[in-house]
């Protein structure tokens, strides 16, 4: 089940029509653009907990000012109780509609927000379910620290487990662009840096339904069977880093799926600025010829300056941060959603 995040104390309130400006200030300043006529601003954000802790009607204010910067947002952690997703939907206007499925894994559901003027839903719509005959079977390199030396295991012929969160499918049309988006919140399990066996089996499990995952997509492109060839990959894969050596990274790559190389100033996908959880990758084709621009909003650089100013000038660095960052995950997230800007004309 979703472990919510505690509110901290001293409880932090805040003007929800400051906090609104201060972050259209840093969308500029982070050159994320505004929807515009022959574009389609295209995201992704893990909303934590969405549903499974307290939220106040503020905090649904701020994340629906963010989210409606955006075209069609992929939204991961929607929980069983969803009436915070539809509130944050509603708070964003009538310009926007909704798509969801059901719960899996840890409660949650996987939903698409699309601005109606610009986005219409298509036929396909469903989830990732592998047939047995189906289920990979792979040798997995974990590699960890023992005593601060590097160290690496294999695991031969681990075989798939299936999906714990099934991918959840739609179909889309924007402009003169048809497409498919596959909406994923993948199996975390445990960590790699860890000399235990049993942990490493959990992260060989991550491992695997990332590879399935990849090669569903390369063996949709065949026109006779597939109902769009243009298909992105988008949500939390939990992919630690991109890296060469990283064998999370190595399954997403290994049937030529494009991931977007987001990494810039901005840093990485989680509000801790380490890890790359967050992707959004491109089945090979036409559709990554179109993309205009990209990044990762660090939303968390641009609220509660008030907050941040305060922890900065009583605490060491290392502390403030965390003090900080505490507050921005129980009111918003501990992700920050990834962007790309598509030619759509």
């Amino acid at each position: 089940m979703s472990i919510p995040f505690k509110n901290p104390t001293p409880h932090h309130t805040f003007n929800v029509s400051r906090e609104k400006s201060a972050l259209t200030r840093h969308f500029r300043k982070r050159g994320v653009p505004r929807s515009q006529s022959g574009k389609l601003l295209l995201a992704s954000w893990n909303i934590a907990n969405l549903g499974a802790q307290s939220r106040t009607g503020d905090d649904i204010k701020v994340i629906a000012h963010i989210l409606k910067r955006f075209d069609l947002i992929a939204v991961q952690e929607v929980n069983a109780r969803f009436r915070h997703f539809v509130d944050v939907v509603r708070e964003m206007g009538k310009s926007f509609d909704y798509v969801m499925n059901d719960t899996a894994g840890n409660t949650e559901r996987l939903a698409f927000i699309y601005r109606k003027r610009k986005v219409k839903t298509r036929n396909l719509f469903g989830e990732i379910a592998l047939r047995k005959r189906e289920y990979p079977k792979r040798t997995v390199t974990v590699r960890y620290k023992e005593r601060r030396v590097e160290k690496k295991v294999k695991y031969p012929g681990v075989r798939f487990v299936p999906f714990d969160r099934n991918p959840y499918i739609g179909s889309f049309r924007a402009g003169a662009l048809d497409f498919t988006l596959a909406n994923v919140h993948l199996y975390f399990g445990r960590f790699q840096n860890s000399k235990k066996p049993e942990d490493h089996a959990k992260y060989c499990r991550r491992v695997l339904e990332i590879f399935a995952l990849s090669r569903w997509a390369s063996r949709h492109t065949e026109p006779e069977t597939t109902y769009d060839q243009d298909i992105i990959l988008l949500g939390d894969m939990n992919v630690p880093n991109m890296q060469p050596d990283e064998s999370t990274y190595k399954a997403l790559l290994k049937f030529g799926m494009q991931p977007l190389e987001y990494l810039t100033k901005t840093g990485g996908s989680n509000i801790g600025n380490d890890k790359t959880y967050d992707q959004m990758t491109f089945a090979p084709g036409s559709i990554g010829d179109r993309i205009v621009g990209k990044g990762v909003f660090d939303f968390d650089n641009g609220v509660f300056r008030d907050l941040w100013k305060q922890l900065d000038a009583d605490l060491p660095k290392r502390r403030a941060t965390s003090k900080f960052n505490a507050h921005v995950k129980h009111h918003f997230s501990d992700h920050r959603p990834v962007w790309v800007e598509l030619d759509i004309g």
